[in-house]
């Protein structure tokens, strides 16, 4: 008999053949996309491309880069990736305008 131990990691976590991380992620990549590579537990490196919208809290399924399936299954579990929306502390009124210009609103008008 032997003992297999998990050892817990930085950023990655694991439940059964999934893996989980979060990833920040500024506002203006939420809004208008981006890529990122990630560096798996074995080294291998991958990137994944979001060209959408990305919403606080979405999860992206990615599949095939969690862990080996165990019991002979074969093949490999699925990366969920949580992204937290980093949003500015501040704006500056330049700011404010330039970002209502580009994506309209009410402008600060109470009407419904």
């Amino acid at each position: 008999n032997f003992v297999v131990s998990q050892e817990k990691h930085e950023y990655y976590h694991r439940d059964g053949d999934h893996l989980y991380v979060t990833m920040e992620i500024p506002l203006v990549d939420a809004l208008t996309g981006f890529k990122h590579e990630f560096e798996h537990l074995d080294g291998h490196k991958f990137v994944v491309n979001v060209d959408d919208v990305t919403e606080c809290d979405h999860v992206m399924r990615v599949s095939g880069k969690g862990m080996p399936r165990r019991g002979g299954r074969g093949g490999y579990g699925d990366l969920f990736i949580t992204f937290d929306v980093d949003f500015p502390e501040t704006l500056t009124a330049d700011q404010k305008k330039g970002i209502r210009q580009i994506l309209g609103g009410r402008g600060g008008s109470d009407e419904l």
